[in-house]
């Protein structure tokens, strides 16, 4: 396959969000609009989100009565799986660069000094961030919300290295790494607000992380 070709693909991956949004209006347009709006990119946050998260509800409403309790009645909107598709967005942006700086996409020449600069520092700090990103994800599964923000925010650093490390790219390659890298960033701090948002709300009395024995009190 061309190079210019899987450029092409790369790039149609990071923007098809935002192609399928312009064809449909975001789902429950003022629960969604007012919570995104107590987060960073309130915007980005409804155009990129609104989509996933009501794909998310209406597939779990066909498939059980009960699938409301999971991630909230469509057109509604609920902390935790918003949380959870904003990870999924990080998840699909970093794999993008992953895919560059582990040099599977033609066209990024690690013989070119910039080139070879980036990926030097990258290849390995790009694979951390997305194991910190799916130990985030695992977190959440058991509402480790502490746990899931120290890894998430760890993610965001790896990945804001990354950024200044390959800064002096250019063409098709600057575009589609500053694209994906920029992503990953955003939707992880959209993820960290809500998820401090969760944590806020959990009682005190909240069942234990699962395998991890309640506190004793002296």
């Amino acid at each position: 396959m061309a190079a210019s070709t899987v450029l092409v693909l790369a790039l149609a991956v990071l923007l098809l969000p935002a192609a399928s949004t312009a064809a449909r209006a975001p789902p429950g347009s003022s629960p969604l609009v007012s919570t995104c709006m107590e987060g960073p990119f309130p915007a980005h946050c409804v155009k990129e989100l609104g989509p996933r998260l009501l794909d998310v509800q209406t597939a779990l409403a066909s498939a059980s009565p009960r699938g409301a309790l999971i991630a909230g009645v469509p057109g509604t909107v609920d902390f935790s799986s918003l949380v959870a598709v904003a990870m999924e967005a990080a998840t699909e942006a970093g794999a993008v660069a992953t895919t560059i700086f582990e040099g599977k996409l033609p066209g990024f020449n690690a013989s070119v000094p910039d080139f070879k600069k980036c990926l030097d520092n990258c290849t390995v700090t790009m694979k951390s961030a997305m194991k910190k990103l799916h130990g985030a994800s695992a977190a959440m599964k058991v509402h480790a919300h502490q746990v899931a923000t120290t890894l998430a925010n760890r993610a965001i650093v790896d990945v804001g290295s990354c950024t200044l490390s390959c800064h002096n790219l250019t063409g098709d390659m600057r575009l589609i790494l500053e694209t994906s890298l920029v992503e990953f960033q955003k939707m992880l701090r959209i993820a960290v607000t809500f998820i401090s948002k969760l944590a806020a709300k959990t009682p005190p009395g909240a069942p234990p992380v699962r395998g991890i024995p309640p506190a004793r009190r002296p």
